[in-house]
């Protein structure tokens, strides 16, 4: 019998069992757990894979696989020792993966500031600054009302590209502005939209 502990897990767990609830509860509970939503994996087929969960816990206090499985409430076989942290976060997201969907960060979940902000500090330094500015762009882009400074700045502080933020904020400041005049001539050429829009103020 195996009765290494250790203090890093990575595993799985799928939407289609019959007791996924408590395993996710349970998941969520650990003080230092962090994981991802896959439901655009393929197959060798191109099929869409089922719906699961990857995650990777990390404890205070080591435990055996069997100790761990037990605590999640999931089959041993669903875990495994973490060899390195960092790649094991990665693989949250497929992190530059050709051969697999690569899923957004913002998608990762977490309990834990600590984890998460290593996860993002990871893939923020190993990102273009291209594509942060790609992502920043695609964040205006998909609101449908007036953007301020500060809902951006913590946009991008959440997602750790403070850097690119920062270095770009003049054409930032561009993209906001064209974004809400977008917006005010919708407001303005749809009146009852208008109105109904500023019935949420205090006049």
């Amino acid at each position: 019998m195996n009765n290494k502990r250790v203090r890093n897990y990575l595993g799985v767990i799928y939407e289609d069992d019959e007791n996924f609830d408590n395993q996710f509860f349970n998941l969520s509970q650990e003080k230092e757990s962090i994981w991802i939503k896959h439901d655009r994996d393929l197959d060798d087929e191109g099929n869409i894979k089922k719906p699961h969960y990857h995650f990777v816990i990390q404890l205070k206090n080591a435990c055996t696989l069997s100790s761990m499985a037990k605590r999640l409430e999931v089959n041993k076989n669903m875990l495994e020792y973490v060899k390195n942290v960092n790649s094991s976060l990665k693989y949250l997201i497929h992190y530059k993966d050709d051969n697999k969907y690569n899923y957004n960060p913002e998608e990762v979940q977490s309990n834990s500031e600590k984890l998460k902000r290593r996860f993002l500090d990871l893939v923020a330094k190993e990102t273009p600054e291209t594509d942060k500015m790609i992502g920043i762009f695609d964040f205006i882009e998909s609101q449908t009302d007036y953007i301020d400074v500060k809902i951006l700045f913590k946009y991008a502080v959440k997602n750790n590209i403070w850097d690119a933020y920062r270095r770009n904020y003049a054409i930032i400041k561009d993209l906001v502005g064209n974004h809400n005049a977008k917006i005010n001539a919708k407001l303005y050429h749809t009146g009852e939209d208008f109105y109904n829009n500023l019935s949420g103020f205090d006049l």
